[in-house]
């Protein structure tokens, strides 16, 4: 099996937009940032293979970087593309953001979409080991690529997270952003079922050195300094 993965590090200049429309502006401007790897999943592949990946998996909070890496696939209908978000504590409790899996139609900063609701039909609070990932609502077009059925969603728990990070940090010297890390989890148990000639791309949407303290911490140990 092929197994390829991409990092993606922007430097991105201040914008000044209204409150009304930022959380959309800041989706539509990420994922088009992002393409820029997309572009290159799909054109190494094709170089160095002569065909396009079976899987496309990435992680989603917003979804943004998830949106960058499908957006060449999104007509390829033989590439699968997965999003993988945060079920953390676990679904069937309140420490999740696993929005696509338990979300409800609402409104979220502007954008008609899936979103984590209470009881009381307010927006949920919500837990996640990830910053990146700990946001009550999805990108629109999200919630359409699920309800054309273009697009799988599953969750990963915090220590299936913490696990992946440890495998590829340590052996590839690769340290994923725990964000990432989500997505690294699905990977690995999607790969067992796969044959050796089949291609899977994991899209890395960041850096873990920022994250050596939490998942330290997460062990219930010390980090010095």
């Amino acid at each position: 099996m092929l197994f390829i993965c991409y990092k993606g590090v922007l430097n991105l200049s201040y914008n000044r937009v209204s409150e009304a429309n930022k959380e959309v502006y800041l989706f539509q401007s990420s994922q088009t940032y992002q393409k820029v790897i997309g572009k290159e999943v799909k054109e190494h592949p094709l170089l160095e293979e002569g065909r396009l990946p079976n899987d496309v998996v990435a992680c989603a909070g917003d979804g943004s970087n998830a949106m960058g890496a499908f957006y060449e696939f999104l007509n390829d209908e033989n590439v699968k593309l997965f999003v993988i978000e945060a079920a953390d504590k676990w679904i069937d409790t309140k420490q999740h953001v696993a929005t696509m899996t338990l979300g409800k139609l609402g409104i979220i900063h502007g954008m008609m979409t899936k979103v984590l609701l209470d009881e009381n039909n307010d927006i949920s609070k919500v837990y996640s080991i990830s910053a990146g990932l700990d946001y009550q609502g999805v990108g629109p077009e999200h919630a359409y690529l699920e309800e054309i059925k273009r697009v799988e969603y599953y969750a990963i728990t915090d220590e299936e997270a913490v696990l992946a990070f440890d495998y590829l940090s340590k052996p590839e010297g690769i340290i994923p952003a725990i964000e990432s890390a989500h997505a690294v989890s699905y990977a690995m148990k999607s790969a067992k079922t796969m044959n050796k000639d089949q291609i899977l791309v994991i899209n890395l949407s960041g850096r873990g050195d920022k994250d050596v303290r939490q998942i330290v911490e997460y062990r219930g140990l010390h980090l010095e300094g």
